[in-house]
């Protein structure tokens, strides 16, 4: 009856030992950009990074539970987000199929390790699947509600809201009234940027005609085919590939197979919009490709691939299969193909791979091999030893949150 806290707890048992950790690389980073709108500092310029959810609810919890609680986010939301995914593969499916999809994203390494500092993309893909999951129930008002809490967080989302509306116009054929309010609150926020003086985030934008904004480099790379761009196939190479992410997708399509009823193809057409929209936006877009950008769609491929391994022949192998491979990638770098593809990087005691030339430092960010990085990184910290390689690098004035003053 209470099978499904079996990935909740798989989830908690591996993510409680790095509960406290100073966040680092992009956490670092958005860390303290909460704590720059938490004291009040140009609360405005903060504003041109990504909409302000992150940074209220970070707010919220250095004002109750202090500075050390950012792990926390991770936590509660983790849950939430495989309970999530939890009902959408009960809704969609049955609940073999919901407990193992669950199962297989309470223990994906980028879930884990982007989840523990609350990462802006972790945050929207939680949120993502708890509006997906209302979308399913017809529950429309509360599936408008996450999906504009979502866009407040990252302003990527808005190719979510727009695949569902693409949905009901074209396939369900009926639209309702709370499938734009999304798409308005984006453009009411894009407006008061421009109000303010301020535009969207178009920071590290690469492309040829970066000062035309991120808006019109993701038009420019559709209409003029610059999307087939060394970062476009950085990331699909992530999606697709990067750290046995190819066996889950072998069992995602193979699921075609088995989905046949006309109906629940039509039910799954928002996600596949979405696929196709992301792939072309957001993963074509020419900058640091990182890791944690295709986590919005990977619970989905867990999804469908957890449908076909249930519908195999022998079953209980493939299962089976599907487990330890995910077992495998979220501790250790072996995927023989990924070994072919990216070289590997050794930080502290840790060998992890990483495009140098593309990924930025946060491209080690993808198993629990960085939170053993970033947990050795806090022991040395806190020990006085600031002798740290430039992949995990500290900020001096994060460290004096946490009370450490000795690193200079």
């Amino acid at each position: 009856m209470y099978l499904f806290l079996i990935p909740i707890v798989i989830y908690l048992i591996l993510y409680v030992q790095y509960l406290f950790l100073i966040p680092g690389n992009d956490g670092g980073l958005e860390f303290m950009f909460a704590n720059r709108w938490y004291t009040g500092d140009n609360i405005l310029q903060l504003l041109s990074l990504h909409p302000p959810f992150k940074l209220i609810l970070n707010s919220f919890f250095y004002q109750f539970f202090g500075y050390w609680s950012t792990g926390w986010i991770g936590l509660i939301f983790g849950i939430a987000g495989i309970y999530a995914l939890y009902l959408i593969g009960k809704k969609l499916f049955d609940k073999k199929v919901a407990i193992l999809s669950s199962l297989l994203l309470a223990t994906s390494g980028l879930y884990l390790s982007v989840g523990i500092f609350g990462i802006h993309d972790f945050l929207i893909t939680v949120l993502i699947l708890f509006a997906f999951f209302f979308y399913l129930e017809s529950r429309y008002i509360w599936c408008a509600v996450f999906v504009c809490i979502a866009v407040l967080t990252k302003e990527t989302v808005i190719f979510f809201a727009v695949s569902i509306l693409i949905s009901d116009l074209f396939i369900r054929k009926r639209v309702k009234f709370e499938t734009f309010t999304p798409i308005i609150v984006l453009i009411w926020y894009i407006e008061f940027l421009h109000f303010s003086g301020y535009h969207l985030w178009n920071d590290w934008n690469f492309s040829p005609e970066p000062k035309q904004g991120s808006f019109m480099t993701m038009v420019n790379n559709i209409l003029k085919l610059q999307l087939f761009n060394k970062y476009a196939y950085e990331n699909w190479l992530h999606l697709f590939v990067f750290n046995f992410n190819w066996v889950y997708w072998i069992f995602a399509l193979g699921s075609f197979y088995f989905l046949k009823k006309k109906e629940i193809l039509k039910t799954l057409a928002p996600i596949g919009i979405f696929f196709f929209l992301f792939l072309i936006t957001v993963l074509s877009f020419q900058t640091f490709t990182i890791n944690r950008y295709i986590l919005p769609l990977l619970p989905f491929v867990y999804l469908l691939a957890s449908y076909t391994a249930m519908q195999l022949r022998y079953k209980t192998v493939f299962i089976s299969l599907l487990i330890i491979i995910s077992l495998v990638s979220l501790t250790n770098s072996v995927d023989p193909i990924s070994n072919l593809l990216w070289s590997k990087t050794a930080i502290l005691d840790q060998n992890l791979y990483l495009n140098h030339t593309l990924d930025g430092d946060d491209g080690i960010t993808y198993n629990m091999q960085y939170l053993t990085l970033m947990k050795e990184r806090t022991a040395i910290l806190e020990s006085g030893n600031c002798s740290l390689p430039t992949l995990i690098r500290y900020d001096s004035q994060e460290l004096t949150l946490f009370h450490i003053t000795s690193c200079k």
